[in-house]
């Protein structure tokens, strides 16, 4: 026992000795797998995607590594050696610098090394652990029943148990599945081989290295691969052999994998790889992306190492939303699918290759977040046409202006040649021209969505002339229900006769301008290109015209309705149950006013410009930069020789679009704070597509954040946005006490004079305080409100009345009789315990239908002796 003791003691005397020597190091290798996350669940590299955001958030506790985390990412000379690194030589480099590094360095490089994942090979997920979502969509996971929190897991206990057996933390890709112990061997080894399958569809070279690699392979230099990785070399080998040119696979004259020496790149991996070089250290060079292990350690031995900066900050940032955006998408979708879906961002090497500095607001908008968008619809439709022509078919690509003006440039872009014709046809002449029958009025009819049931835009879309729209609508509100009375009339055969002759004289207008403009033959193919939704456009000019021209008319959208009523013979990139792209809409179209007629020739009649210059100066800013995306995009896969799958680039345009409708950056709220849409500015033309001060006042009277616009509930936070979207999208039944259990009490008196009840009320919560609270309105009565039973000031937003819908038919705020009350405009300070505040009579006399008061009111005050606290009431 004494032995053991003094040998203890002696081994912690020495480890007091190693301990300032190896302090740093440990750190090192610590900082490398807990700053990006658990290095445990990581895909086979050292590169994992790092972890954006403040480094607090990776330690709830709010301490512990931050500090050294921080510290360790300022520059510190102790780290390197004064003989190797010159002052003017750069810890980090870009995807820009790449072609000029070696340069750099002048003679003296004779090793060029490089790392593997996320430096030479990129892949198209959005993180790594994407990656196992992929993985366990293959035949042979899924027959196994294989998740991606399984993999994970495996991998995490592989860890931990090979320090155990041998002292290693690396590990191989049979020991990740070894925990795998319901499965047999042969099984266990499908995995693995499924799992490298995997990763061969999921990566591609990163262009810009696969050049860096030829150019020292002509000058001499020896190339070398150098990997944190769980894949052995004959593995490894085999991925960067499907995805490098054969040429440079040839230039690369030895691949080190951590696992095949048992140490990682941060411990002792370059130790051997400067040894096996048998050159000096500082005539090595070694590039990757990870700032611990590719470059901080190699610098220590005196390698010249630099730190791969894939994406500046901003892009960094904007990525994270987008993976988040990723992830949420299936709230969007009609019919989600099940399971753990990957996650993909095929862009990425775009963005790390482009100039995007200084990230002016078009450039996040046009390049980062549309641009991508565009380039999946081009592919798509590009695609489609490509089908069509090998069945035989003659096809032609009518653009639908105004908006599908920047789907056509976006097409020709990257198809490198006109693509098309843009024509001007908009739905509201494409139904107006359908009219022949009374079914076909009944047809329209029928598809009006109640949101969207305006008599007086029903009478325009069916060419009534204004002064009899004027009377039918005074006939209809005769009746108890004016909206079925009106249509009733609408078969009157002296107004039928009228529709029917107004809509063949815009039938023949349309048919003249489509027989010169489109040159349409016997037998063609139509395909009708444009944003979206419901392809009304294409269903009534089948409807009206297929006939007759002896065509086929098909659509291809970018956003399109899962609704049934969809236009038949339709595609889309992108299905939504519900429309969030005004703004997007609003990117895509020309600088035109809207057709607002054909003259007896056939010409289209345009209509004034309503926009603003400077929303089209805006507009056209944004356009530039998502044209120049495209050119980008596909001049770099080009070159690269990467094709995508096209689930993988509607996945990413999806998500795109997802992230700038409901996670809008800050620049984002403020460039398009201004915009307007021609239909919906208003009377005096002011409106804008969005409002966030009137988002703040809505949600202070609405029950929850179901009816706020996407960017107005992004002024409120993402949890106001996330709450809505799930409500929408999973159609959940909620009343407004269901999502909040706040209330405030509220004693009223109604009756008459010689007769009234008292009643003790719950208002409940709406945001910031404010309560809402609904009151009966009957004939004859009053309500009286004893305000000063439980509040000694109060802040009273407004009154309504209500009809049975919940519409709003008049405000009665100023109709309040105060007693021992007083007011200063919203604010009301109640004197005494008696302080009432009476609703004055409203005469509804002219409604049938059952009526309410809603109040909306905000506590400020409550009075001490509110019995109704004293009993545990909340506010």
């Amino acid at each position: 026992m004494q032995l053991m003791l003094e040998r203890l003691a002696a081994r912690i005397t020495q480890a007091d000795i190693d301990l300032q020597s190896s302090e740093r190091f440990r750190i090192d290798r610590l900082l490398d797998r807990d700053s990006h996350g658990e290095i445990l669940q990581r895909p086979p590299g050292d590169d994992v995607y790092r972890f954006i955001g403040h480094c607090d958030a990776m330690f709830p506790d709010g301490g512990g590594l931050t500090e050294t985390v921080n510290k360790l990412h300022k520059p510190d000379d102790r780290l390197l050696r004064r003989d190797v690194r010159d002052a003017h030589h750069k810890a980090q480099i870009k995807a820009e610098d790449i072609p000029t590094v070696l340069d750099e360095f002048g003679d003296s490089i004779k090793v060029l090394s490089l790392d593997c994942f996320d430096t030479l090979l990129w892949r198209k997920t959005a993180t790594p652990r994407d990656v196992f979502a992929v993985l366990a969509d293959n035949p042979v996971a899924r027959r196994l029943g294989i998740t991606p929190h399984q993999r994970i897991s495996a991998a995490a206990r592989a860890r931990r148990a090979k320090p155990l057996e041998n002292g290693s933390r690396e590990i191989d890709i049979g020991d990740i599945y070894r925990p795998f112990t319901s499965l047999s061997g042969e099984e266990r080894e499908l995995l693995a081989e499924a799992e490298i399958r995997t990763e061969i569809s999921v990566c591609f070279a990163f262009s810009p290295y696969v050049e860096l690699i030829r150019l020292a392979h002509a000058r001499g230099i020896k190339i070398i691969v150098v990997s944190d990785t769980y894949l052995r070399e004959d593995e490894l080998r085999r991925l960067l052999a499907r995805h490098l040119p054969a040429d440079v696979m040839q230039a690369i004259s030895k691949i080190y994998c951590s696992v095949d020496y048992g140490t990682s790149k941060s411990h002792a991996l370059f130790e051997i790889v400067i040894k096996e070089c048998g050159v000096p250290a500082s005539q090595l060079l070694h590039i990757g992306d990870n700032d611990v292990a590719d470059a901080q350690a190699p610098r220590k031995l005196g390698v010249r190492a630099l730190h791969f900066l894939q994406f500046d900050h901003e892009v960094a940032d904007f990525l994270r939303l987008q993976h988040a955006a990723s992830s949420l998408i299936l709230l969007e979708q009609a019919a989600p699918e099940a399971g753990i879906l990957p996650c993909y961002s095929p862009f990425r090497p775009i963005f790390a290759v482009a100039n995007l500095q200084p990230y002016a607001p078009e450039t996040v908008i046009g390049y980062m977040s549309f641009g991508p968008v565009l380039y999946a619809y081009a592919r798509f439709l590009m695609d489609e046409v490509e089908a069509l022509q090998q069945q035989g078919r003659r096809v032609k690509v009518f653009f639908l202006l105004r908006d599908a003006y920047l789907l056509s440039a976006a097409c020709e872009a990257y198809a490198r040649k006109p693509v098309g014709k843009l024509v001007r046809i908009r739905k509201f002449f494409a139904v107006a021209a359908s009219f022949k029958t009374r079914a076909d009025v009944d047809y329209y009819i029928s598809g009006i969505e109640p949101a969207y049931d305006n008599l007086h835009a029903t009478a325009k879309q069916l060419l009534l002339p204004a002064e009899v729209t004027e009377l039918l609508i005074r006939i209809a509100h005769q009746s108890d229900d004016p909206k079925t009375a009106f249509h009733q009339l609408l078969h009157d055969d002296d107004v039928l006769e009228l529709i029917f002759k107004n809509s063949f004289a815009l039938r023949a207008r349309l048919m003249r301008y489509m027989s010169k403009e489109l040159e349409l033959e016997e037998g063609d193919t139509i395909i009708l290109a444009d944003i979206g939704y419901n392809g009304k456009t294409q269903e009534y000019l089948v409807r009206t015209f297929k006939e007759e021209l002896k065509v086929d008319i098909l659509g291809r959208y970018l956003v399109a309705s899962d609704e049934p009523y969809r236009a038949a013979n339709s595609k889309a990139l992108i299905t939504s149950p519900w429309w969030n792209y005004t703004l997007f809409e609003q990117c895509c179209a020309v600088k035109e006013g809207a057709v607002v007629d054909y003259d007896f020739d056939g010409e289209p009649v345009l209509g004034e410009i309503k926009q603003s210059e400077r929303q089209y100066e805006k507009v056209a800013n944004v356009q530039a930069e998502c044209l120049r995306f495209v050119d980008d995009a596909r001049t770099f896969f080009t070159n690269a020789g990467v094709t995508h799958e096209y689930s993988i680039l509607q996945r990413a345009a999806h998500a795109a679009l997802f992230r700038h409708a409901y996670m809008p950056i800050e620049a984002e709220l403020e460039y398009f704070k201004d915009f307007q849409h021609d239909k919906f500015m208003g009377p005096d033309r002011k409106k804008t597509i969005y409002h966030l001060e009137s988002a703040r006042e809505n949600v202070r009277c609405l029950p929850s954040p179901y009816r706020l616009g996407a960017y107005e509930t992004r002024s409120l936070g993402l949890d106001f946005t996330f709450s809505g979207l799930v409500q929408r999208s999973l159609q959940i039944d909620l009343d407004p006490e269901d999502m909040n259990v706040r209330f405030s009490p509220l004693k009223v008196s109604v009756g008459s004079t010689h007769d009234s009840k008292i009643f003790l009320l719950r208002a409940h919560h709406l945001h910031d305080g404010y309560f809402s609270i609904i009151l009966p309105y009957v004939s004859g009565t009053s309500v009286k409100m004893l305000l000063g039973e439980h509040y000694e000031w109060l802040q009273i937003s407004g009154i309504q009345v209500l009809n049975n819908a919940r519409s709003v038919c008049r405000n009665v705020s100023s109709s309040l009789d105060l007693e021992e009350i007083n007011r200063e405009g919203e604010i009301y300070r109640c004197l005494s315990q008696a302080s009432v505040a009476t609703i004055r009579s409203v005469d509804l006399q002219q409604f049938k239908t059952p009526h309410y008061y809603h109040m909306i009111f905000r506590p400020l005050v409550s009075r001490a002796s509110d019995p109704s606290r004293r009993a545990g009431a909340s506010q």
